[in-house]
């Protein structure tokens, strides 16, 4: 039996332990649905790694996911009872044990971090001096650099992939692709790429309860990021537009963007969560006199990254909050849906591509990254289609 051989980046975190959990169960061979199943060999944290050629122990139980799913701490100590641990000084000493292993050309990593220079500097190495493959949900490495990074780590196709940096992976990143690829001109790009901005604006337009509050049940519920301030400044939003247009051609950075945050930047700058959330009172009224005269005018508020192409080839890029008519696209969405509306020569007027997809949540995401995982399977097979 051949087996996909994958190197999780990152798989204590909430989507590295979702993603563990889902491939063990649906992926490697307790399933018996798949005739070359993944097999995880090895298991990164920030000091060291797991790993064992044959497949780490812990796909041998998958009654024991429920020990450690829902528990950072339960899953480290199962982890360090496997006696399988390493210590390393950089990720390049994986590289090299895999090659000592005699397994080059035969990996595919999963980077499910929030790494930035380090992981940068990892997925340089791996495109550039290995033949493995990388599937990553971090978005750092692609956006906040340079675009020459950009281009470097997606020029390989089918060894690069970054679909879930944006909307889980939700064919957004795919399509854009498909349209460079094909000199397709993307003229105009609509998005809301935020679950947890989303969310709120939809909850403020009822008018029932005040922006604080609805933060407050936001953040209580797993919406936001650990410390809100990194969904409010809107520089994740920002992000997911910089890897769109450098997926469709453009030469952009985080300078070239009109950056408003959804609240003033006097609160962003409060570094303590129990601080800031008690501070965001004072932005109530603020946000209530927007949302109203939004209102006033038959609109409402969504928080938006737009980009436009004009007719002289200028590029504009702007991340913020903007009226939209409720019944428009944008306007129509609930919950912590996201949104990207695409317009390109072909493209437009009412045939505008309009993807939708859910807000990427833990278990969003880690279908998003086996799916894309599976995509980059060689010589995939299909399994025997039981449903079971």
């Amino acid at each position: 039996m051949a087996y996909q051989n994958v190197v999780v980046l990152g798989g204590s975190g909430n989507v590295g332990r979702e993603f563990m959990s889902q491939v063990i169960q649906q992926d490697t061979g307790f399933s018996k649905k798949h005739l070359n199943p993944t097999n995880v060999i090895a298991l990164t944290d920030s000091k060291g790694f797991w790993f064992n050629r044959h497949g780490l122990k812990i796909q041998e139980n998958p009654e024991d996911i429920p020990k450690w799913r829902d528990s950072k701490d339960e899953f480290k100590e199962y982890m360090q009872g496997l006696d399988e641990y390493n210590q390393y000084d950089n990720l390049s000493d994986l590289l090299k044990l895999i090659k000592d292993e005699g397994m080059a050309g035969e990996i595919a990593f999963v980077d499910i971090t929030a790494g930035k220079d380090d992981l940068r500097d990892f997925h340089l190495k791996v495109i550039n001096d290995s033949e493995e493959t990388i599937i990553t949900a971090n978005k750092n490495p692609i956006s906040i650099y340079s675009t020459d990074v950009f281009r470097t780590l997606t020029r390989y196709r089918e060894r690069y992939g970054f679909l879930c940096t944006v909307m889980a992976g939700a064919n957004a990143v795919s399509n854009l692709l498909d349209y460079y690829d094909t000199s397709e001109i993307v003229n105009r790009i609509e998005a809301c790429f935020s679950g947890t901005l989303g969310y709120l604006c939809a909850e403020l337009e009822k008018g029932e309860r005040s922006f604080s509050e609805i933060l407050n049940d936001a953040k209580d519920m797993g919406y936001t990021e650990p410390h809100p301030k990194d969904d409010l400044n809107g520089l994740d939003v920002a992000r997911k537009l910089i890897i769109c247009a450098r997926t469709f051609g453009h030469n952009v950075s985080m300078p070239d963007i009109e950056l408003e945050g959804f609240i003033d930047e006097s609160f962003l700058n409060i570094d303590d969560v129990d601080d800031f959330m008690e501070s965001v009172k004072g932005a109530d009224q603020e946000i209530k006199d927007k949302f109203d005269s939004a209102k006033s005018r038959g609109k409402t508020l969504r928080y938006v990254a737009n980009f436009n192409l004009s007719e002289n080839g200028n590029s504009t890029f702007k991340v913020g909050l903007k009226e939209v008519l409720p019944d428009s696209p944008l306007g129509t969405l609930k919950g912590s849906s996201n949104k990207v509306i695409v317009e390109t020569d072909i493209f437009n007027g009412d045939k505008k591509y309009i993807i939708e997809s859910p807000g990427a949540g833990p278990d969003v995401t880690a279908w998003g990254l086996r799916r894309e995982l599976l995509s980059r399977l060689r010589g995939r097979k299909g399994g025997d289609y039981k449903l079971t």
